[in-house]
């Protein structure tokens, strides 16, 4: 089995990749890999959207696994594995990353991140300011992978709850929360 520099088109690219500085924040380092030679993405996050996207309810009853997008925007719109979403009825992460394409409509698998909440706060979701921790994300992943296995889709355990963990570990770490959710 060839290694990747002795695939041609790989080495050729690796050879114009970059390494940016290093961004720290606590015992977390991300490296960025630059490609110049390459064009910019060709996809908007949900920030960037702004209202060409809108994150709801799939109705008007809610439905905790499932949110509904639908992306206005000319451009195809990325929705990252574990990025909150905060608004509708409860807050919620995405179980998978998702790309969906420019003015489509479609149904996307979520976790719950609130215990209780389930009531309307506001009719969309808008994209929160964080993301699983590490640990959490890898107990979430695990549950997901299974279930896609077994056939069910990209579903995460809702019985045990992705936030119950989390608020555990947040109270362990003697953080006082003004939910329950992750925010």
């Amino acid at each position: 089995m060839p290694t990747l520099n002795e695939v041609p088109e790989v080495a050729t690219l690796l050879a114009t990749i970059l390494t940016g500085e290093p961004v720290t924040h606590g015992t977390l380092a991300v490296i960025p890999l630059l490609a110049p030679n390459l064009d910019d993405p060709d996809w908007l996050t949900l920030e960037e959207a702004g209202a060409r996207a809108r994150v709801t309810e799939v109705s008007e009853a809610g439905s905790v696994p499932f949110l509904k997008v639908a992306n206005g925007a000319d451009r195809p719109l990325l929705l990252l594995d574990g990025e909150e979403l905060i608004g509708a009825k409860q807050n919620r992460i995405l179980n998978t990353t998702v790309l969906v394409a420019a003015h489509t409509e479609v149904t996307i698998p979520v976790s719950c991140v609130e215990q209780g909440c389930w009531g309307y706060r506001g009719r969309q979701f808008r994209p929160g300011d964080a993301s699983l921790y590490a640990s959490l994300r890898a107990q979430k992943a695990a549950h997901v992978s299974q279930s896609v296995r077994a056939g069910r889709g990209h579903r995460a355990d809702q019985g045990q709850g992705v936030g119950a963990p989390r608020r555990s570990g947040l109270a362990d770490a003697g953080a006082v929360l003004a939910t329950a959710a992750q925010e």
